[in-house]
């Protein structure tokens, strides 16, 4: 393992290690999970920052890039991570919201000092790692399309996230008086946000899980561009409700057409992923995890075995 992928998952498990921690904390405090002063923000700020730079970190590792520009890429997601996490768990200990608060000189400078993380440590590492992974990323074409797709939702979910502050400062309330999340009569910011960020979990596990199957790359790449075209529904519903000022499960009528069509995409790729990975894993525990037998691909017959004598 590289300098840098030590850096970038070592301080992904801190960050999971935050999140784990402030769970148990909500756990015996108690308190509401929704509001702008929650346990709800490090323990769920936490776990996405810390999700997210492991699969950055595993991205730029698969880049035929020098290691000096790996450090370059790796080197502002980790401290940028770090320093909206802290700063975002520092403002609930307090007792305070993180984001858009203005009540006193020191909430103003973190509100200040989030958004210039953002834009100056998140934002420019996520588009380099986009740029780079189409045109420098060393995977099967599956998990090329699925890397691809998940980075170009990734860049999505931090227009998105713009969008939600932007959105917060044109309200022009203190965050303890209203939700800054909601746009319209009830339209959520928050989930088009939350549903691209995790593209790039999603996606790419789904590609390594097909490696375990019998379908030939060709077949495992069609399989990834459906899931891709699925999730792509889910983020276009998501976006849409939002935007309509409703409510998620408000559904329109596009919106009622595009939702289960984009989660049935999502399912097939799904279970035709899964159910040979958990094949395997349960051929793997009856041989006490001895050799895998080989697979032999639909429409393939196998090969005559020769006899050793022969």
């Amino acid at each position: 393992m590289r300098g840098h992928e030590r850096l970038g998952y070592g301080t992904a498990a801190a960050l999971l290690a935050s999140s784990a921690f402030h769970l148990v904390v909500y756990a015996v405090d108690g308190g509401g999970w929704d509001g702008p002063v929650s346990w709800r923000k490090p323990i769920l700020f936490g776990f996405s920052f810390g999700v997210t730079l492991i699969s950055l970190v595993w991205v730029v590792g698969r880049l035929r890039v020098p290691s000096r520009r790996a450090w370059w890429l790796v080197g502002p997601l980790a401290a940028a991570s770090v320093a909206e996490v802290g700063l975002i768990t520092l403002q609930r200990w307090r007792g305070v919201p993180s984001h858009l608060n203005f009540a006193t000189p020191f909430d103003a400078v973190v509100s200040a000092v989030l958004a210039g993380f953002a834009i100056v440590g998140l934002i420019p590492a996520i588009v380099a790692v986009t740029v780079l992974a189409y045109r420098r990323l060393d995977a099967s074409p599956s998990m090329r399309l699925a890397v691809r797709a998940g980075l170009a939702m990734l860049v999505l979910s931090q227009v998105a996230g713009a969008t939600l502050i932007a959105n917060g400062r044109a309200k022009g309330l203190p965050p303890q008086v209203t939700d800054l999340s909601i746009f319209g009569a009830a339209g959520q910011l928050k989930v088009p946000h939350a549903v691209t960020l995790h593209a790039l979990q999603v996606l790419p596990v789904l590609a390594w899980l097909l490696t375990f199957s019998a379908w030939e790359e060709r077949v495992r790449t069609r399989l990834v561009a459906l899931a891709a075209c699925g999730y792509g529904c889910l983020v276009l519903v998501s976006a849409l409700q939002a935007a309509q000022g409703r409510a998620p499960a408000d559904l329109t009528v596009l919106s009622g057409v595009v939702l289960p069509a984009g989660s049935a995409a999502l399912v097939t790729a799904g279970a035709a992923a899964l159910l040979p990975a958990a094949a395997t894993a349960l051929r793997a525990a009856g041989t006490g995890g001895g050799p895998r037998p080989a697979v032999v691909p639909p429409g393939r017959k196998e090969a005559p075995s020769v006899s050793a004598d022969r």
